[in-house]
């Protein structure tokens, strides 16, 4: 027998309610020390209560919720017992039922949808982190694919993910052909690395001083500060640059990375104050400038929600960013001008002066990118 379920399904109420993103559901953790998590049976046939019915639980913090996933934070084991009593008894109430096989008590450790909570740190599984470490070089785009998915997903962790992962991305693209070479090898086994090693990120908490560093070559930290005054990172991102995107010079290319770094870490920027920090001493006039080409100008509406300040440091100091952006092998922005540029430059004795006296200190009319001199 086969049914044409079409027209009922123009007349159900759809659920319009946004599937929560997982890094909101963790920043709301940072601030419990014990955790407990709770599975409910046959979630997926769960459907929402009634508004009056939901104070018990949500209104009061006591439950955070993902899918049929549940968690319960606490500041100690007490308020963890005083609060897993209440879920209960509701629970109970509403005749919900809890697969208490895959649940968790009153731990200082939590494994909550692939990531690992712990001290403020966040992290992902281990068994997500050992799968990547088993696999095997891919042998089709399929399974390049996959292998991207797969890292992709805790690309957050990763410094420079985009330009790490470049050659196997390339692999991808229609109008190559699947040749796993020495450069697709590298990148293949440095992401199994750098995964199997469990990189780790602090909860962003809000209201502590938060800075953005960015680099040219579409990466972006965001960090914020720890008790002790240190900073410590929260967020990785990296983004490659298309076709149009390839051809824009340094400067564009700076402010580029910035208005896609807000983009991504608008949740957590908007509404406080803020620095930016950024090698690209021009763009700290950029907002005081008369004439921008159309292309800035645009961008440049896009910072004026934000309340920051920009901190120019030189590109020696910014190699917390841009480190893996310049090892050669690796890099983007790269073409035969920009090294012939290099080797120019290499051989002039002034230049090479410059460069020497900008590690000193900075200029407000030079700066080196790539072991290049700019003006």
């Amino acid at each position: 027998m086969c049914i044409d379920y079409r027209k009922l399904n123009q007349k159900l109420v759809k659920d319009n309610f946004p599937l929560p993103l997982i890094e909101d559901v963790l920043d709301t953790l940072q601030e419990a020390n014990v955790y407990s998590t709770l599975d409910l049976h046959n979630g997926f046939f769960h459907v929402d209560v009634d508004e009056d019915c939901r104070k018990d639980l949500t209104r009061k913090g006591i439950v955070i919720c993902y899918l049929d996933d549940l968690v319960i934070p606490a500041n100690d084991e007490k308020e963890g017992l005083e609060k897993l009593k209440i879920v209960f008894e509701v629970a109970k109430k509403y005749g919900l039922e809890i697969k208490f096989k895959k649940c968790q008590f009153l731990k200082k450790t939590i494994e909550f949808q692939d990531h690992v909570k712990e001290n403020g740190t966040i992290k992902p599984s281990t068994v997500k982190t050992q799968a990547v470490r088993k696999l095997s070089e891919p042998a089709t785009i399929k399974q390049v694919q996959r292998f991207l998915g797969l890292t992709g997903y805790f690309r957050k962790y990763i410094n420079d993910y985009s330009t790490i992962a470049k050659p196997l991305s390339d692999l991808t693209r229609k109008e190559n052909h699947f040749v796993f070479g020495t450069l697709q090898k590298a990148a293949f086994e440095k992401l199994k690395n750098i995964m199997y090693e469990g990189p780790h990120l602090h909860i962003y908490k809000y209201g502590s001083r938060a800075e953005l560093h960015t680099d040219a070559c579409k990466q972006a930290i965001l960090l914020r500060e720890a008790d002790d005054g240190k900073l410590q990172p929260v967020y990785y991102m990296s983004k490659k640059t298309n076709t149009a995107e390839e051809k824009y010079d340094s400067y564009e290319l700076e402010v580029l990375a910035i208005i896609n770094a807000l983009k991504k870490f608008r949740v957590y920027l908007l509404g406080q104050i803020f620095k930016i920090v950024t090698d690209c001493s021009a763009f700290q006039m950029t907002m005081h400038k008369k004439d921008l080409i159309t292309r800035i100008a645009r961008w440049s509406l896009q910072l004026e929600e934000f309340d920051y300040e920009i901190e120019h440091r030189a590109g020696s100091r910014m190699k917390h960013v841009d480190a893996l952006s310049r090892y050669p092998v690796m890099i983007i922005c790269n073409d035969t001008l920009t090294s012939k540029l290099k080797k120019a430059q290499e051989e002039d004795d002034s230049i090479q002066t410059l460069k020497a006296l900008l590690e000193k200190q900075e200029s407000k009319e030079f700066f080196e990118r790539n072991s290049i001199l700019y003006k």
